[in-house]
């Protein structure tokens, strides 16, 4: 009974032996896949290397697909010789048949696109390892197509991230005008403006048509930038190299060429014996870097010994070909992958199902180009790296990861061309015609600006510190204040010339220039307005309209109209930043772009209307001249007025010329221009006016007034007055006389002569000099017999100048004052504009008219010659013009003479 029971197990043993070998005749399969690639033409040297890498991982694909279902891959490898047509001829050979399952290919972007189309229509699975365009990452157009490279919509913001970090904050791009140039070109433009990375210029060549190399060149050479990011594939790069050698952009040190993952076959190409390229083509390649993804993991060494092995003499792999490797190994896995969802009869007659998708291909798995992760799209997610050429050397030398955009790790030492290894900067310091905030040029700009405009508010708050003082009050302290404020904004500005500009920065220059040249006009200008009405006045009923707040209100309208110029200018032709590049300098100036011919027109109005404010400002100071006030201030602001037209004549034509070739010699004209202008406005209309109580409280220090005698003089010291021998009407005496409304004046001797009888007064100077004084006429004088902080003295005023006379003693003075009572105008401020006759004073000497009158608007003003017991009758026929009040002598002419010998600034009170 044994042996017929061992032979039934032997029996069932046979049968189940007989049914796994049928099972597994059935499941396993043989499966083709279509290999297309441009075998001949530009790319055949990576092309051949990918074909090789293929040809050696058929054992191990092999060897892994028969352990997972015993299937086995077969390539059916076709030449695409780099032309759209034959590529496309390929897939739907493949197509025809029904073996073939899936498509690895091709190396361009445009002929991977046109042969996905036609792999859709076939359901034919496709793969590539190079080609980038991120056009084939739209899976409603490419639903079987993935790849193991990364796309340019990765490789573009790569290196964008790459040039900044490497502190490169410009680039000049190259690109070829094909899909793939295109492609990244797009990518790494709107990553650049992430990275705040300037596109100096952007030019385009057609690929193989040499004729536009030059006007590319051309164009980078005055971009103004030293780095170069070309986008295309090595034949061009190679002829284009040329042209720019001969432009001096290549082969020199201040230059670097960055190119994206196309140029990674460049030493290959460039060594091709038939190409027949030169040692100088070989040249013009070192220092030339490129981006290319990582492609080579952990399995790399394993595979590269069994690829020697079959291709003896191979010193490397060539670019690409390892992630056509892992193309085909993640071809296979999905393969083996969706015969286990369906069955192998429809995956050979590639019936699948209508919700069928690429998902079961991009598994993530070890490759020998490394880990291989996808995104949605079908993209491959890789580390890039960099790659420095010199010498024929191939090295990398930066890596950045995918997803990491502030790490760069340095994994050796990148060469330039002049073989130093120090990097180079995008833009030369010498080809830099700007100042920026940290030169030392723009160091002491912003020293000296910020300490003229501490000395301008130091000033301002002494001024208000001493407001009561007679001089600040006289002065109107509130347009002091304005004109102070409008030359810090002047200055001010100039801190926003600097540097590299912004939108904001752009506009900001108009509004805070104009601005405060307008505070300081319209400042300007109320206080000669003022003076000018004063002076010209034939009603003094209406002086009460000259008051400060009606003058500022007045100021604020003027402003208003400019500001609303300002505001139209900004809406419509906003100033924006432009790059201003030559061949030897780089500069900015800011403009209304796209709008250049409206923002002139702006700029036009502008400057014809704070023309036209200047020149009412220099008119009505000439006509006021002559006008008494307190320091000569008409005379400064004619000054102030005539020095702004000169330094607009300077600036104004930069505004308008091209300064391209000396924008930096124009930028500091501008500059030393505008401190000088504010320097001198300040000095002549807010710093004179300062040190006046400075001065008198200096004065004050030192125990009183300071009188000082000329050597040389005929005779030295002082005399009292006295009569002439036989000129009775005449009265001499020597006294140290100054000027008082002149800063900085000192005294002197002089001999002060009274010809009543002619109507004139002496002043001559003691010296040797042939001119030897002055002569005024009587009628013509006012005097202060009493002037503030200088006892002892008189002051005398003809026309805008007023002189201090020094007396020795109370009894010669009072003589002084009698016999000039008789003949001139009396006035004084030492007792807060109030009468020196005292209120209701109505005595007066015969011819004098007498009484006081009341100024409407103004200060109280009274004349009064019997005040100081002047009741001589020398010289009665050259009394003055009428008296303030009627009841004059022969020449009485009404007060309006009186009224133009007053202190304008002191008159609206």
């Amino acid at each position: 009974m044994a042996a017929p029971i061992d032979m039934t197990r032997r029996l069932v043993r046979a049968l189940v032996l007989l049914l796994a070998v049928i099972v597994a005749g059935v499941t396993a399969a043989q499966f083709t896949l279509l290999v297309s690639l441009p075998l001949t033409g530009e790319m055949k040297l990576s092309a051949t290397g990918a074909r090789e890498v293929l040809e050696a991982s058929v054992d191990d694909v092999n060897a892994w697909a028969g352990a997972n279902g015993g299937h086995k891959f077969s390539l059916d490898i076709r030449d695409s010789a780099g032309g759209m047509a034959p590529a496309v001829k390929n897939v739907f050979d493949a197509g025809a048949g029904n073996s073939t399952v899936g498509v690895i290919g091709d190396f361009g972007s445009a002929q991977t696109e046109a042969m996905a189309l036609a792999a859709n229509s076939f359901k034919l699975w496709m793969c590539s390892g190079a080609a980038t365009s991120p056009d084939l990452s739209n899976k409603d157009d490419y639903p079987f197509f993935y790849r193991t490279i990364p796309p340019d919509s990765y490789q573009g913001p790569f290196l964008a991230r790459f040039i900044h970090l490497m502190e490169w904050k410009s680039v000049a791009l190259l690109f070829a005008s094909d899909s793939y140039g295109t492609g990244i070109m797009t990518t790494f433009t709107q990553a650049a403006d992430e990275f705040k990375i300037q596109v100096a210029t952007s030019q385009s060549f057609t690929p193989g048509d040499t004729r536009g190399y030059s006007v590319a060149i051309d164009a980078i050479k005055s971009s103004g930038t030293r780095i170069v990011l070309y986008i295309g594939v090595p034949d061009d790069f190679i002829a284009i190299a040329r042209e720019a050698r001969k432009a001096g952009i290549i082969a020199d040190r201040d230059w670097v060429w960055v190119g994206a993952e196309g140029l990674s076959s460049l030493p290959a190409v460039v060594n091709d014996p038939s190409k027949k390229y030169t040692d100088e083509d070989r040249d013009n390649l070192n220092g030339v870097m490129y981006a290319f993804p990582q492609e080579r993991g952990a399995q790399y060494k394993a595979f590269f010994d069994t690829y020697k092995n079959k291709f003896s003499g191979r010193q490397d792999t060539t670019p690409y070909s390892i992630f056509f490797r892992d193309c085909f190994f993640s071809m296979a896995r999905g393969i083996v992958k969706m015969i286990g969802s369906t069955n192998v009869g429809t995956v050979s007659g590639r019936s699948y199902a209508s919700g069928v998708s690429i998902k079961d291909f991009l598994v993530s798995f070890e490759g020998t180009s490394g880990q291989l992760t996808y995104d949605k799209d079908g993209d491959r997610e890789a580390d890039y790296t960099i790659v420095n050429l010199y010498q024929g050397k191939a090295t990398p030398v930066f890596s950045l990861p995918a997803k990491d955009n502030n790490s760069l790790t340095s994994l050796a030492p990148a060469t330039y061309y002049s073989g130093r290894t120090d990097k180079p900067t995008d833009r030369p310091s010498y080809m830099i015609a700007y100042v920026t905030y940290l030169s030392a040029g723009g160091i002491v700009v912003m020293g000296l600006v910020g300490l003229v405009i501490l000395v301008i508010l130091a000033t301002v708050g002494y001024l208000v510190v001493q407001r009561a003082h007679p001089a600040v009050k006289s002065m109107s302290l509130p347009f002091l204040i304005q004109i102070a404020l409008g030359l810090v904004l002047i200055l001010g500005d100039v801190f926003l010339w600097m540097d590299i500009p912004t939108p904001l920065t752009c506009n900001l220059q108009v509004w805070v220039f104009i601005v405060g040249f307008e505070l300081f006009l319209t400042a300007v200008a109320a206080k000669t307005w003022r003076t000018w009405k004063i002076f010209d006045n034939k009603s003094l009923a209406k002086l009460h309209n000259l008051t400060d707040t009606r003058l500022f209100l007045a100021t604020m309208a003027i402003v208003l109209v400019q500001a609303i110029v300002l505001v139209l200018w900004t809406l419509l032709a906003p100033m924006k930043p432009v790059l201003v590049a030559t061949t030897s300098s780089i500069s900015y100036k800011c403009e209304s772009a796209n709008k250049v011919a409206l923002g002139t027109l702006f700029q036009t109005i502008s400057i014809v209307y704070n023309a036209i404010i200047l020149l009412v400002v220099s008119f009505l100071a000439y006509k006021t001249r002559k006008v008494y006030s307190t320091f000569r201030e008409s005379k400064f602001i004619a000054y102030t007025a005539e020095n702004i037209f000169l330094c607009g004549v300077v600036v104004t034509p930069f505004l308008y010329l091209a300064t391209d070739n000396f924008a930096l010699a124009a930028w500091w004209i501008r500059v030393f221009t505008v401190i000088y202008a504010v320097s001198f406005a300040y000095a002549c209309l807010v710093g004179r006016i300062a040190l006046v109580p400075y001065m008198a409280s200096k004065a004050e220090t030192s125990g009183g007034i300071k009188m000082s005698f000329e050597k040389g003089s005929s005779n030295d010291g002082t005399s009292s007055a006295e009569q002439m021998p036989g000129k009775p009407q005449t009265m001499s005496g020597k006294y140290p006389v100054k000027v008082a409304n002149k800063l900085f004046a000192t005294w002197h001797t002089h001999r002060l002569t009274l010809f009543a009888l002619e109507g004139f007064l002496g002043m001559t100077r003691l010296t040797n000099n042939t001119e030897q004084g002055t002569i005024f006429k009587l009628r013509s004088i006012q005097f202060d017999p009493s002037p503030a902080q200088y006892p002892l003295c008189l002051e005398l005023r003809a026309d805008s100048t007023a002189y201090l006379v020094q007396f020795n003693r109370e009894e010669d003075k009072n003589t002084w004052i009698k016999a000039l009572s008789v003949h001139c105008l009396v006035y004084s401020r030492s007792s807060g504009n109030k009468s020196t006759g005292g209120p209701g004073a109505s005595t007066a000497a015969p011819g004098t008219g007498g009484g006081t009158r009341q100024l409407q608007g103004g200060p109280s003003f009274a004349i009064s010659a019997a005040h100081y017991g002047a009741t001589s009758t020398i010289g009665l026929n050259s009394a003055i013009g009428g008296g303030v009040g009627g009841g004059a002598g022969p020449a009485a002419g009404g007060g309006s003479k009186a009224l133009q010998m007053m202190d304008p600034a002191q008159k609206h009170r």
